[in-house]
């Protein structure tokens, strides 16, 4: 329930941190092109009105000019005339400056502005940014012959104000909405960590139940077969009862697994020798089948795992590879390493055409044609597998290339 937990923590925290990021880039862009918008507007009407700004009064006559002003450039009003910093600078038809208004302005030299202007002439937007100030080009008969230079320091600086405060606004709220799911995460946890302790807690009970009855079946159908009833259906029952028996025990497995792994006890384990052990016993079985194996392995593969759980996911996939293997085929396991740890494959032949590998780790999955009851297999096993490398923070996988199926993974 820990994963889940933080899983779901994570969640919440990236699903927060995209909502905010979305709000601060609308916030920000809007508020970039609305500032942009209102100097362009200023800028045109310094440029259409001789390089200065125009007072209200002088509108009142013109109630469709004083209109425009009103509806569409919201900060342009009676004082507009008198808080508006700009200079202009006329250019000549051979692109050189001819005069530098600098009466509207007083934080900038007329040798600054000359550099901003020859900075302004190579650029091929009629208007942009430069620093602190929008200009604006005019053009006579297609040659530039005014630019102006409108001051908006005070609304990039409220500009970068906003900006700053929505970031540091956001990021607090992101830890805080954080910090109180993380607390309430608990709670929300809560109802499947019960569903999941009963959940364990039933297939245990059950499990116990079932052994008993289980083992009498079996007992009693060895005590016929020993006074010589011997036929079909009493090797069926004693069959089928080994067969249940084993199923039980993986379902006490998988039942246990998440617990043992929180407490997981782990030591320096040799993973060439492990194999070597592990694999011996299945020699003779594969002898009748006429197929060979073999173990590829570097010297000197050591991780620092459960050696029990190591043990048990070697002979899960010893033995799927083992009932599944194709008559006088081969089986070859790898061993080997990478800058992340040890790496495992086991390779064997089959007589299969179409097995779906993507589902191989699905409890109780598996392949149609060949993995009946006849192989002895549950569709367990590597599910088993798959949870003891998912507890060492590992990876496995399978694929079929050809006639061949491969189980391979990785040990941190």
């Amino acid at each position: 329930m820990k994963k889940l937990r933080w899983r779901l923590v994570k969640i919440v925290f990236f699903s927060v941190v995209v909502v905010f990021a979305i709000m601060n880039l609308i916030l920000t862009v809007s508020l970039r092109t609305y500032n942009n918008s209102q100097a362009d507007q200023m800028t045109r009407i310094i440029s259409d009105n001789n390089g200065t700004v125009p007072k209200m009064k002088d509108y009142d006559e013109n109630s469709s000019n004083k209109q425009f002003f009103r509806n569409s450039f919201y900060e342009f009003n009676e004082e507009s005339a008198y808080r508006t910093r700009y200079f202009s600078v006329s250019i000549n038809a051979d692109r050189q400056i001819k005069s530098v208004d600098m009466d509207h302005v007083a934080a900038i030299d007329e040798k600054k502005a000359v550099r901003m202007t020859k900075l302004v002439l190579f650029s091929p937007k009629e208007v942009g940014n430069i620093g602190n100030y929008r200009f604006r080009k005019q053009y006579t008969n297609g040659v530039v012959s005014d630019i102006i230079f409108l001051d908006c320091k005070e609304s990039q600086e409220f500009y970068r104000l906003v900006v700053t405060l929505t970031i540091g606004v956001s990021v607090l709220l992101t830890l805080l909405i954080t910090i109180i799911f993380i607390i309430a995460s608990k709670r929300v946890v809560r109802p499947f960590e019960v569903n999941s302790q009963r959940q364990k807690q039933f297939i245990t009970d059950a499990s116990h139940e079932l052994k008993t009855p289980l083992a009498i079946i079996s007992a009693n159908a060895e005590v016929l077969q020993y006074k010589g009833e011997q036929n079909e259906w009493l090797q069926n029952i004693v069959e089928q009862a080994k067969r249940m028996g084993k199923l039980i025990n993986q379902l006490l497995v998988l039942a246990k697994l998440d617990e043992v792994q929180e407490n997981n006890e782990r030591q320096e384990i040799d993973m060439k020798e492990l194999v070597e052990k592990t694999v011996e016993p299945f020699y003779e079985v594969l002898e009748q089948k006429d197929v060979t194996l073999s173990v590829e392995a570097e010297d000197g593969l050591t991780v620092r795992a459960n050696r029990e759980q190591i043990e048990q996911l070697v002979t899960i996939l010893m033995d799927n590879a083992s009932k599944y293997v194709s008559e006088h085929g081969s089986i070859v396991w790898k061993l080997g390493k990478n800058h992340k740890g040890v790496t495992f494959s086991v390779a064997n032949t089959t007589e299969e055409d179409k097995i779906d590998t993507a589902r191989l780790f699905d409890r109780f999955y598996r392949n149609d044609s060949s993995r009946s009851s006849k192989t002895g297999g549950h569709g367990i096993g590597l599910s088993i597998a798959k949870k003891i490398v998912d507890a060492h923070k590992g990876s496995i996988a399978a694929e079929s290339e050809g006639n061949t199926v491969i189980f391979s993974g990785m040990i941190p």
